[in-house]
This record gives C-alpha cells, structure tokens and sequence, in this order.
C-alpha cells in the first residue's frame, strides 16, 4: 500500500508556503524549508515559529513524518508564518483528529483559518496607499 501524502499550503500577506507531508522512510522526523533542515534555519526566531505546530501536536504524532516545504515571497517573519500555517493544516490533515484542531484554535487560530488582512491598494497622489507627496511653497 502507498504511504499517505498531504499537501497543503498556507499564505501570510505575499509569502505562499507549499509543504508535503508524508510517513517517513528513514524512521526519523526530516522537515526541510527550501531543501534547508529546519534545525539550521536563521534567524531563531523564525525556526521556533515554524515549530509551534510540531510542538503542540507532539503528543499526538505517533510515527514520524517527513515535511517538505517550499516557501516564497514576503519577508522573514511572512515566510515563517506561511510555514507554520502549512505545517499546523498538513498535521491537521494527516492526523484526522479535531482535538488536534482544537489545539492549534486555542493556541493561536491562524495557525489553521489565516490571517484575513490584505495590503491597501496605492492611490494616485502619492508613493503608496495613504502618504501623499509633499507639497513645496518655496
């Protein structure tokens, strides 16, 4: 029988993150982020965020899975966030439990829904969406 596959994706503003998951082979857990082992990923900050779903659901993960991530676009903490969000929703998935769900909502409920902010459109009249360029009366 085929192992189980689950792809999943998540988004923070322009970061789109696109994670697979599967039973692992090797008998360990490997989570690599743009062919990167997430153990060696800079800054630590961004590693910690991307673990929170691996750390909530420890106890419920009995075999060890492989993550494959693909992440682009955005800055560093948008990257980890889309990360983290595709991670929680594959673990979710695999795991098929709503008190895993339930877990990862009372945590923090972006981890599964996202965060529904958008960046404001630019307006003519200025370099962006509310700042206007500035008027000279010398």
């Amino acid at each position: 029988m085929a192992s189980k596959i689950i792809l999943t994706s998540g988004k923070r503003r322009t970061a789109i993150a696109r994670s697979r998951l599967m039973k692992s082979k090797s008998g360990k857990q490997n989570i690599r982020i743009n062919g990167v082992p997430i153990e060696i990923i800079k800054p630590e900050f961004s590693k910690i965020k991307m673990m929170e779903p691996l750390i909530l659901a420890e106890s419920f993960i009995k075999d060890d899975m492989d993550i494959k991530i693909r992440v682009h676009g955005g800055g560093v903490v948008s990257q980890a966030e889309a990360v983290r969000m595709a991670i929680a929703r594959g673990i979710n998935e695999y795991l098929g439990k709503e008190e895993v769900k339930q877990v990862f909502e009372d945590y923090d409920r972006t981890m599964i829904a996202g965060d529904v902010r958008r960046t404001e459109p630019k307006k003519a009249g200025g370099p962006g969406a509310r700042a206007r360029f500035q008027k000279s009366y010398r």
